[in-house]
């Protein structure tokens, strides 16, 4: 008897659990245990996120096949290591990315290391103290590492095709286009979301006020978004495409709407890896401005993975993504206690420029901006299960309308914010737009709802600094109660795509 008063103690006990499971009235898990989503009027809806990362979020890192191995030498390594770099990527190519090993102990390293082949990667054993340190020396800003290929996006303009529909809303994989036949499935698109001058105004970015002096208000000539796409079905009778990633801009006709066009980028490279390493920048003084900046900046590079690594006392960044990079990983990293004045333009601790590139797990201590986009940042991006501690500014978008990314279990000690930045910086404005906050905590935010778009701020713990402000407060729910179901916006998403329910 006791046994079975336990056991329906225990089953009450679940059910008044499942009941107070706290939802969002955008995503839900339903019935057949599948995430729903509320779509609004014309079909915006909280974006699918999956599609980011190291091949989409579907593969393992490779583990590569060792060519090399390279042990410190007690004096400058620079010239060895990046001789072998060189030597290595000459190697002929495979499948299967080329490992250099660089063994246990210390070494010091005086200038940038550049890796510029596919398919290498460079494979420390362990980044604690007692792992392979690497120390650099440089007395000007500079990059550890960089991950660079060469070229730049070649956009086939002249087979641009307009997309028909009216309105194209966010989250939407879907549109029309007069000559579907023009396009096949795998193709490399662009989708480009047109700025016009009456949308700038729209928003109010042709008036921010009391400009600084050297800032300028928006010009719609600098906002048009390219949205890197492939796609995945071409319905050759009703002419729609579908795309491999959601829209995370609307595309209105009123506002010039969108259009697809082919593109290609031969000189970006993949498959490259950096791993396993501590990386300390020397520095003369607690505000010198002339040391290692970047441990690790990719370029020009996509399916690229940086995991286990810590980097100490560089000015700006661990890793720094840019504009010309996607679906690269950072996983496991960790960056302390930069060593630069605390003012603009430094010490962004995990920086994104680019799209379709996941942060996942990364740490930050006596950052400024810790987990950060820049402007007209194209998603969708995603941080996940990101902390950062003894901050001395804000996370999330930081100027100019960036696009789509999630913070998904974001936990700091200072500010999450999303909103009109105004004349800040050089006139930085809306900050970003269709930002999704999930289970975030921090001592405070402001989550602002753009005009004509949406930031979303769900399952958040800490105080709503924006219900002070002018702007409208952006879409929050569940404030204060212990966050929302799922736990994870980005895992239950990816969990739909490997169960096979997408």
């Amino acid at each position: 008897m006791k046994q079975l008063l336990h056991l329906a103690g225990t089953l009450i006990i679940g059910i008044c659990t499942i009941q107070a499971q706290v939802t969002s009235s955008w995503v839900k898990i339903d019935k057949d245990n599948k995430l729903s989503y509320y779509k609004d009027s014309v079909g915006n809806r909280i974006p699918d996120f999956t599609a980011v990362g190291y091949r989409g979020g579907t593969a393992a890192f490779p583990a590569g096949r060792l060519v090399a191995t390279l042990s410190p030498s007690g004096v400058d390594d620079t010239y060895r290591l990046q001789q072998l770099v060189d030597s290595v990527s000459d190697l002929p190519s495979t499948s299967i990315p080329k490992i250099i090993l660089l063994k246990k102990g210390n070494y010091t390293i005086a200038s940038t290391i550049k890796i510029k082949t596919s398919g290498l990667i460079l494979r420390g054993e362990g980044s604690n103290e007692n792992g392979t340190v690497i120390t650099y020396t440089a007395t000007k800003q500079s990059d550890l590492f960089a991950i660079e290929g060469k070229g730049k996006m070649d956009m086939e303009d002249g087979k641009a095709e307009q997309i028909l529909d009216d309105y194209v809303p966010v989250g939407a994989t879907q549109f029309r286009v007069k000559h579907a036949r023009s396009f096949e499935v795998n193709d490399k698109v662009i989708v480009r979301r047109i700025a016009t001058d009456n949308w700038i105004h729209d928003i109010g970015m042709d008036n921010i006020q009391d400009l600084r002096e050297g800032s300028k208000n928006w010009d719609a000539k600098g906002f048009d978004l390219n949205f890197e796409r492939i796609v995945t079905n071409v319905d050759k009778q009703t002419g729609t495409i579908t795309l491999n990633a959601p829209i995370v801009m609307p595309m209105d006709i009123k506002y010039g709407g969108g259009l697809i066009m082919p593109y290609s980028f031969n000189g970006r490279i993949s498959e490259v890896g950096v791993e396993n390493l501590r990386m300390i920048s020397t520095y003369t003084n607690d505000n010198d401005e002339e040391h290692g900046w970047c441990a690790v900046k990719i370029s020009a590079a996509e399916n690229c993975w940086v995991q286990n690594v810590v980097s100490l006392h560089f000015g700006d960044n661990c890793v720094n993504i840019m504009s010309s990079s996607k679906n690269n990983t950072v996983r496991n990293c960790v960056c302390l206690d930069p060593i630069s004045i605390i003012t603009g333009g430094r010490r962004y601790s995990f920086s994104c420029e680019g799209q379709l590139n996941l942060f996942q797990n990364c740490t930050a201590r006596n950052g400024r901006h810790d987990f950060v986009t820049g402007g007209r940042v194209c998603g969708p991006n995603v941080y996940s299960y990101c902390t950062a501690t003894l901050t001395h500014a804000d996370i999330g978008p930081h100027h100019r309308w960036a696009v789509g990314t999630l913070y998904d279990n974001i936990t700091s000690d200072g500010e999450m914010n999303a909103q009109d930045r105004g004349n800040w910086g050089t006139g930085h404005g809306w900050s970003g737009a269709y930002q999704v906050f999930w289970n975030c905590v921090s001592a405070t935010a402001a989550i602002q709802n753009p005009p004509m778009a949406y930031n979303w701020n769900i399952g958040y713990k800490g105080e709503n600094k924006g219900a002070k402000l002018v702007r409208p407060n952006g879409i929050w729910e569940a404030t204060n109660v212990g966050g929302v179901k799922p736990e994870s916006l980005y895992k239950a998403q990816m969990a739909e795509v490997w169960m096979g329910k997408k």
